[in-house]
């Protein structure tokens, strides 16, 4: 749990995570560092007097007393980067919340954490994919997270509360409100099996700019992001490209060409920042959760026969391997850098191949 000093540090003007880290590193505790002289403050910050003023007269210290006093009347948690339970994934991130503040039944250390994002105009087809996809990740004892909003967070929580699976909304505002206010009632159930995360103190409104900060906690905070829906200029796909930044698996949903809401995920599988999904089968294989189940005996697929002679070339260097990168193949193969790139995706998108992490790709099981 946070202290007083601990939340105060987080809400220095001038210092961030990665000076944050730093400073930690120096000193065994915030307290101490809030005693620390002027005269070596100046020496660490220099010129910015705006943060020397902060730690020396501790100018946020009556703010924080009033956050830690709505935080015991509405049994919220606070956990400052150091904390032992402060979720070990995001300490990976190199932007990681200097503190957090938890309200209900969280594990943030959950062995399996699955980001979930999308339009906030869900169509049928978006609506049902996630269910189906939440519904057999139940399981893989996975927690599942997303962010609250209209549309795919909204579904993704209520399937997850349905199948009772864990599930956490990281919220881009303080936990004196909810946003949007229709689904109060949803995050209420959510906090006995899962609950509520940000890093905004009260009175910190939803305002636009806080959202990609929120958007990367959801990234950080999970092994894998799913996007199910999504136009080609959206929130979802920001939430994508740092999960990438952070080195996470990326899974997209294909739909129709001309779909606005499936523009996105196209772009994203097309330009091989997502892994496509045809089933939850695509994600357990790359994510390897496979190895904690029965191992059944495995028989060698069988070359579709149905592909085109290029295709067919594509196949069979792939199928000589367990895995192969793009490189290998390109060397093996007497097609050009476009074509091979086209046979590629084709085989993808009918599930007859995989692609892996690092461009590499393997005959699908």
């Amino acid at each position: 749990m946070a202290t007083i000093y601990d939340i105060a540090f987080a809400n220095i003007h001038g210092i961030g995570p990665s000076m944050a880290k730093e400073i930690m590193k120096v000193y065994s505790s915030t307290e101490e560092f809030f005693n620390e002289s002027k005269s070596n403050l100046e020496k660490i910050f220099k010129t910015k007097t705006r943060t020397i003023n902060d730690i020396v007269n501790k100018t946020m210290f009556a703010r924080v007393e009033k956050e830690m006093e709505f935080m015991e009347r509405y049994n919220i948690r606070s956990l400052f980067f150091t904390c032992h339970d402060y979720p070990k994934r995001l300490l990976e991130i190199p932007d990681n919340p200097i503190c957090l503040y938890v309200q209900g039944n969280c594990d943030l250390n959950m062995d399996r954490m699955v980001g979930v994002v999308g339009t906030r105009n869900a169509t049928d087809y978006g609506t049902e994919q996630c269910q189906k996809i939440i519904s057999s990740l139940k399981e893989y004892n996975v927690g599942i997270v997303s962010g609250l909003a209209y549309g795919i967070d909204s579904i993704s929580h209520r399937q997850s509360i349905k199948e009772d699976i864990p599930t956490f909304a990281v919220l881009g505002h303080g936990l004196d409100i909810i946003y949007p206010k229709q689904n109060h009632d949803l995050a209420i159930e959510m906090m006995k099996n899962g609950g509520l995360i940000t890093e905004f103190m009260t009175s910190t409104k939803p305002e636009r700019y806080n959202f990609p900060r929120r958007n990367r906690i959801i990234a950080g905070l999970c092994d894998c992001v799913i996007v199910v829906e999504a136009a080609k200029k959206s929130g979802s796909l920001v939430s994508a490209d740092l999960a990438v930044q952070y080195n996470r698996e990326v899974f997209a949903l294909p739909g129709r060409l001309g779909d606005v809401y499936s523009e996105g995920c196209n772009y994203l599988i097309s330009s091989q920042r997502a892994n496509i999904i045809h089933d939850t089968k695509d994600i357990i294989g790359i994510m390897n959760w496979e190895t904690n189940r029965p191992c059944l005996l495995k028989t060698k697929p069988i070359k579709p026969s149905h592909l085109s002679n290029k295709e067919s070339i594509v196949y069979d260097i792939i199928d000589k391997k367990e895995e192969i990168h793009i490189d290998d193949i390109g060397l093996e193969c007497p097609l050009s850098s476009s074509e091979l790139a086209s046979c590629l995706l084709n085989l993808e998108l009918e599930g007859i191949i995989r692609c892996l992490p690092k461009k590499t790709y393997k005959i699908s099981s």
